[in-house]
């Protein structure tokens, strides 16, 4: 139960087969922007990986890089720094449309009660934390209305399974990506 926003992104929770596994992908070398563990990402349009944006196609969730700085020191990091002037940058993404996420809601989703299983949101963006390394992005307070399209499908709730409205104001929920970008899109039921 959370009281207040402590948004640390999407979590990866689960999937059908017991195992997720992060796909290696790339960042362009002079994309800047920081990405952290447990940002949605999605594939610019030459295929490098890029933080993902609300209502955009999602590729999937970061899971940390590999790159060499320009003073030619090899890095693994839970974060892409968004470091100018790197090479050999290698990517982890879940990227699997099967994968389940854990994320808490952005501000009171006071929508978010049982009914809310199969409706859709978006991401909200966040700032990385460069202590940690870890997202702060977190899903909409509002569901999208009319079954219309959301970039994360919720599955579930958080680690309890239930949320009252009354005493959890920032729930937790399970998702998955509902707008992804190798998978025609799916509007709720």
């Amino acid at each position: 139960m959370a009281l207040t926003a402590s948004p640390s992104g999407f979590i990866p929770r689960k999937h059908p087969t017991g195992q997720s596994r992060a796909t290696a992908y790339t960042i362009d070398a002079g994309y800047t922007t920081a990405i952290g563990y447990g940002d949605a990402v999605t594939l610019n349009t030459n295929g490098t990986v890029t933080v993902g944006a609300a209502t955009a196609d999602l590729l999937g969730v970061f899971a940390g890089c590999e790159y060499v700085d320009a003073s030619v020191k090899p890095n693994e990091s839970m974060y892409w720094p968004g470091t100018a002037g790197a090479t050999k940058i290698v990517a982890y993404v879940y990227d699997a449309p099967e994968n389940v996420y854990e994320v808490q809601v952005a501000a009171s989703g006071t929508g978010y009660v049982q009914t809310a299983i199969g409706a859709q949101a978006d991401m909200v963006a966040g700032t990385v934390n460069t202590s940690t390394g870890r997202s702060a992005q977190a899903l909409a307070a509002s569901l999208e209305a009319g079954g219309a399209q959301g970039q994360f499908r919720v599955v579930g709730f958080g680690p309890d399974g239930i949320y009252d409205a009354s005493t959890n104001t920032y729930p937790t929920v399970l998702v998955q990506i509902a707008q992804h970008v190798f998978v025609a899109s799916k509007v709720s039921v």
